[in-house]
């Protein structure tokens, strides 16, 4: 090492020699020896060394990608680097992953194979960004080749940068398959999407506060052709029903934080606009203005009004957040009835991706204060396929709509959740006694809240002690096939349940025949946050009962179905508020962050700069 430290100092001061030499020669600068002098002679030094660190890193890397040929990984085939490049690059649903132009060019820079390997494969150059390096965007573009394009821009204040992106994106106009845009501005929207376009499968429009910044109108989005419309500043149904019959082949729609003018169906009704490759339709914080000049808004009419006009038979993700609002028009069956069927849904995400063993499809059902959430997944390991959120809709009519919905697949082929919230009356205890003949509910949530009375817990206990008669008239008990049983914020007394448990597990407990029914399902019991008591008077009694698999105290709440928001997608979308200020996505400067002599092409290529793995 000391050597090594040697050689170094003296290749230092040859360097400086070096370029004193230079300069004088080149300068005839002589050997000043005033302030200004010196000051002068240092920042021609500090170019000079930027010069040589560069040309030194040239060399480096060409060392590194020899070196890095040499790996074990370079024996592995095509193929299966390929499948590698791949998860690194893309999400399991083809989004690709954050900081891609730089998984992308360090994955070129690790060898000439690799680089190779990346550049003649144009799945890997079809995804690209409006907050990309324009250099990037170009490669892109046209290592690409003719396979569809996705395009995601994110409005800015720099509009002149987004009109650089869309200039080079619109040369491929006919190939686009997908666009996301966020905060779309006026003048880019009059300039590029005002034309039709066939090949177009997934649109996804979003702003922050609901209008388009500049002129523009969107009515004329991708060949819309209504004309009646006033204010060309606000998204309108109408511009929603002409996008969508003008763009048969529409795969993923989703719309989120938008807000509608009044608007007045035709009558009568035309024919539903069909959407047969329609795979995905997500429906969030959106509202429509129901009468001109008021404050009035109802969630429950936009979603309503575009599920009447529309026709879909092969949606495999269904999400809708809606709200019913008094005065809007719009009934709570009405809405419930245009709501697309949860098993229709899951049984198309089941073709789509090829599962053919049975499973129990998962569904999640919370009836809250003020709302219902109902999500079903094709299975345990699935993300939900179907979501809906509905508030101030009457607990009767959730009810029954689950019962018409579900009422098929109440034996076991269902692993059915309820979550019930601050169930403080005897009303409240009704809807959970509505379920207890359900032999596919496997869990029961209860969250009591601030407020709940010792009588409540102790009539539930008895409710989950006391016999009951099924459809076939044979006594069971009730929710046979409970596993999970939690309860949270509702006070009761530990010898309640004490007993109610013990009689639900005694020898005495009826069993019912003809059903495959016999003893309640083994029980494990959490008691979360405000159960009040000494729960360790009775824990030891609770847990000797027999089919008392397991009690657990004060176990953090799960985290259920209460937020149900982004739940059918690894979308980022639709981007943070003001994403104009978040640098974390924004890969515009130089992937690698190192200076690069533009001529060095054999490297980098069109100016795309890569970090080589040390």
């Amino acid at each position: 090492m000391q050597g090594l430290k040697q050689s170094a100092q003296q290749c230092a001061a040859e360097f400086w020699e070096a370029f004193r030499r230079l300069d004088d020669g080149m300068l005839n600068t002589g050997s000043g020896t005033g302030f200004e002098e010196v000051d002068a002679l240092m920042k021609r030094f500090d170019s000079f060394k930027a010069t040589f660190d560069n040309l030194v890193r040239q060399t480096e890397v060409k060392h590194i990608r020899q070196r890095n040929a040499l790996l074990p990984i370079h024996k592995l085939p095509d193929e299966l680097l390929h499948l590698i490049f791949h998860l690194l690059l893309f999400t399991t649903t083809g989004l690709r992953r954050s900081r891609y132009v730089r998984r992308i060019s360090t994955l070129r820079a690790v060898s000439w194979w690799w680089r190779d390997l990346i550049d003649r494969t144009p799945l890997f150059w079809a995804h690209i960004s409006s907050k990309d390096h324009a250099d990037f965007v170009s490669e892109a573009l046209e290592r690409s080749l003719n396979l569809p394009l996705h395009l995601r821009c994110i409005g800015s204040y720099t509009y002149q940068r987004e009109l650089a992106f869309w200039d080079k994106a619109f040369a491929h106009h006919h190939r686009w398959e997908s666009v996301a845009i966020h905060e779309p501005e006026g003048r880019a929207i009059q300039k590029y999407f005002y034309f039709p376009t066939p090949t177009l499968k997934n649109l996804l429009l979003s702003t922050t506060w609901g209008y388009v910044m500049g002129e523009a109108s969107l009515d004329k989005l991708f060949g819309g052709a209504s004309s009646e419309i006033e204010d060309h500043y606000t998204l309108t149904m109408g511009a929603i029903f002409d996008i969508l019959a003008g763009n048969p082949c529409l795969e993923v729609f989703r719309l989120h934080f938008a807000s509608f003018p009044p608007y007045t169906p035709p009558h009568p009704l035309p024919s539903p606009i069909d959407l047969e490759s329609l795979k995905e339709l997500k429906w969030t914080e959106v509202q429509q203005e129901v009468e001109p000049g008021t404050d009035l808004e109802g969630r429950d009419v936009a979603l309503a009004r575009i599920l009447q006009r529309i026709r879909v038979s092969a949606c495999s993700k269904f999400e809708v957040d809606s709200w019913l609002q008094d005065g809007s028009g719009v009934s709570p069956e009405e809405l419930v009835r245009l709501i697309l069927p949860p098993m229709q849904v899951i049984k198309t995400a089941r073709t789509a991706s090829g599962q053919s063993r049975p499973h129990p499809v998962v569904v999640d059902a919370l009836f809250g204060e003020s709302e219902f959430q109902l999500k079903a997944s094709k299975d345990s390991c699935s993300s939900p396929s179907f979501s809906i959120k509905v508030k101030a809709l009457p607990r009767s009519i959730a009810k029954r709509w689950m019962t018409e919905q579900l009422g098929e697949e109440l034996g076991r082929t269902l692993d059915l959740r309820l979550s019930f919230e601050h169930p403080g009356s005897e009303s409240s205890l009704e809807d959970i006694i509505y379920f207890q003949q359900w032999e596919s509910v496997t869990e029961l949530d209860i969250n009591g809240g601030s407020g709940s009375q010792r009588t409540i817990a102790r009539k539930l206990f008895q409710l989950l002690s006391t016999p009951c008669v099924s459809a076939s008239g044979a006594k069971i008990m009730p929710f046979p096939a409970l596993q999970t049983l939690r309860i949270s914020k509702l006070f009761f007394k530990g010898k309640d349940l004490v007993a109610s448990m013990t009689t639900r597990f005694s020898s005495d407990a009826p069993i019912a025949s003809g059903n495959g029914v016999s003893t309640p399902a083994a029980l494990s019991i959490t008691l979360a946050d405000g159960t009040g008591g000494r729960p360790e008077e009775y824990f030891n009694k609770v847990q000797a009962i027999p089919g008392i698999k397991a009690l657990r105290l004060f176990e953090e709440e799960r985290p259920a179905i209460h937020d149900m928001s982004s739940t059918l997608s690894v979308s980022d979308w639709p981007p943070p508020q003001q994403p104009f200020l978040l640098e974390d996505d924004d890969e515009s400067g130089d992937p690698s962050g190192l200076e690069v002599d533009p001529d060095f092409e054999d490297d980098v290529g069109s100016g795309i700069v890569a970090e080589a793995w040390e």
